[in-house]
């Protein structure tokens, strides 16, 4: 029986990793191949824009994180103890938050392009790229911040793989149009822009139509709004990893303003590479652990302990197996994918030398520490989870940026990351072992374990 149940959960976990690791994959190659486009056909600077600009377009996109993950945690567990009405009501609310915030940074973004862009540190020719950007961009910013939910909130209801069809239709879209707006209109950043925001709206409508049409469980309601603490456990139980993927926003402005300081302009063209090489195993990582939190959620709503403990242990390995391989993937083609971005700087293809082997050797302890984050945040222990987020992607990181480069200099830029998720890994293990085991049931499930 025992072995017939680790059987179906490593079945269940894969039904929901390989549409979710694919979607990353997805948003990935496209995101790298328009970078591709853009290094190529309009310039390095224009490259060395773009990543300046990453802080703010992460903002959408951390909070549909946070309440895809907090909410789809949130709607799993009310289903796990069959309360359907309460999981809908969750989503229909889930649905307001994501329309209000999304209008809201679109009018942001459009309305303070300048101001942002003075903020990174841009000036002159790259100043000017960043913001045609962010004015071509900031009409579709609502679809960023639905999109990522949508997807998790699709996963619940079972219909896995038509998220996954849309975003691929998105990726074509995105890598298509940007080909042609960029390469063969010449349109510049205008054109990168619009072809980003076009591919995402048309990924994002047709998921959001199914939850109108066909979505049985997870579909918008009538008068959802008597209690509001469905929203306030959303954005609470989803704050960590809101931490954790705004954290760019942060760590990437200062890391910008450290690289200029330190490397100048070629070395924020090294750093920008830096990011799309590693943005795949990044991705797939938190792809891997979300899809282990609903099966957990399930399980803890259904007062199933030990199947609460083996999904763990299915999603941690798992994720750290596919850290190792990303650790040695990256060693192996770092001289072909420097080439690719920028032949024409063989500076910016040295520094990519010295900043990968760090790279690598963060990416093991990043695993473990976003594995435990993960289930900490599945089993409704925020708290915990958030710590773990604030360590390795706020506190520890910049005072391990401003030291490790105060100390060292600029090799203490590419440093940085692989001492903090050490550091982190020691914090990860202790909240684990005093907070992941005594919250894997609910409270109400003690009675019947004793």
């Amino acid at each position: 029986m025992m072995s017939n149940n680790n059987t179906s959960l490593v079945r269940r976990f894969s039904n929901y990793a390989v549409p979710t690791v694919l979607a990353a994959w997805v948003y990935c190659m496209h995101s790298v191949i328009s970078g591709i486009f853009i290094g190529r056909y309009i310039g390095a600077d224009a490259l060395a824009a773009l990543n300046l600009l990453v802080p703010l377009l992460y903002l959408p996109y951390a909070f549909s994180v946070m309440i895809g993950v907090g909410g789809s945690t949130l709607v799993s567990r009310l289903l796990g103890e069959r309360r359907e009405r309460d999981a809908a009501e969750a989503f229909t609310q889930a649905l307001w938050l994501l329309g209000a915030c999304g209008v809201a940074f679109a009018l942001a973004i459009y309305l303070y392009a300048d101001t942002f862009v003075h903020w990174t540190g841009a000036r002159g020719e790259l100043a000017s790229l960043a913001v045609t950007f962010l004015h071509a961009y900031a009409p579709f910013v609502l679809f960023p911040t639905a999109c990522y939910a949508l997807e998790l909130f699709l996963r619940i209801e079972g219909a896995a793989k038509f998220g996954l069809v849309c975003l691929i239709a998105g990726g074509i879209v995105d890598v298509a149009l940007t080909w042609w707006m960029v390469s063969h209109m010449q349109w510049g950043m205008r054109g990168a822009a619009l072809a980003s925001g076009i591919s995402q709206a048309l990924a994002c409508m047709p998921m959001l139509a199914y939850h109108f049409v066909k979505a049985q469980r997870v579909r918008p309601v009538a008068r959802a709004f008597a209690r509001l603490d469905h929203a306030w456990r959303m954005a609470y139980n989803g704050a960590s990893e809101f931490l954790g993927e705004i954290a760019p926003s942060v760590t990437l402005f200062a890391f910008n303003h450290a690289v200029l300081r330190w490397l100048g302009d070629t070395g924020l063209v090294a750093f920008a590479v830096v990011e799309y090489m590693t943005m795949i195993a990044s991705v797939t990582m938190v792809a891997l652990v979300q899809s282990m939190q609903p099966i957990v959620s399930f399980e803890r709503g259904a007062r199933n302990g030990h199947a609460v403990t083996r999904a763990f242990s299915i999603g941690m390995t798992v994720t750290a197996g596919f850290a190792l391989a990303a650790a040695f993937a990256i060693l192996t083609l770092a001289a072909p994918l420097g080439s690719l971005f920028v032949p024409d700087s063989p500076a910016a293809q040295a520094l990519l030398r010295d900043a990968l082997p760090w790279c690598a050797l963060a990416f093991l302890p990043a695993a473990i520490n976003v594995a435990i984050s993960g289930y900490l945040t599945a089993i409704e222990a925020p708290l915990a989870s958030m710590i773990v987020a604030l360590l390795r992607s706020w506190l520890l990181l910049l005072a391990m940026l401003w030291f490790l480069t105060e100390w060292l200099g600029p090799r203490g830029l590419w440093m940085t990351v692989a001492v903090t998720e050490m550091a982190t890994l020691v914090a990860s293990i202790v909240l684990y072992r005093t907070r992941g085991r005594r919250l894997a049931l609910p409270v109400a499930a003690t009675p019947n374990a004793t």
